[in-house]
């Protein structure tokens, strides 16, 4: 298997419900982890594109995080109705989705 182009890590961390901070889990990551999974694989990209799930990525308000490395492109506030822009535009084309890019904040 060739080396891959990108790696995707989604945070799927679950903390309590009354955690302040929120969390990844319960915004639906698992659901973004299988459909895109199933959409690089539909594509032809399981060569390419590794997708794993991750624990926390320290941007917890903002999630579901997802970050593709090795660009080093992190996305907030995912929903399944964006990974078609993001498979097609920065894992197949190399063009980040801007609209999605995680504001400069601190790591929570």
């Amino acid at each position: 298997m060739p080396k891959p182009r990108h790696h995707v890590l989604i945070c799927t961390n679950t903390r309590p419900a009354d955690n302040p901070k929120g969390s990844c889990g319960p915004k639906g990551a698992d659901a973004i982890v299988d459909a895109l999974k199933d959409m690089t694989r539909d594509r032809g990209l399981r060569d390419s594109v590794i997708v794993n799930r991750t624990s926390c990525l320290k941007h917890c308000s903002r999630g579901v995080t997802v970050a593709v490395q090795p660009d080093n492109v992190w996305y907030a506030n995912v929903r399944p109705e964006d990974l078609e822009e993001i498979c097609s535009s920065h894992l197949e084309a190399g063009r980040p989705v801007e609209r999605l890019a995680m504001p400069d904040i601190p790591w929570e």
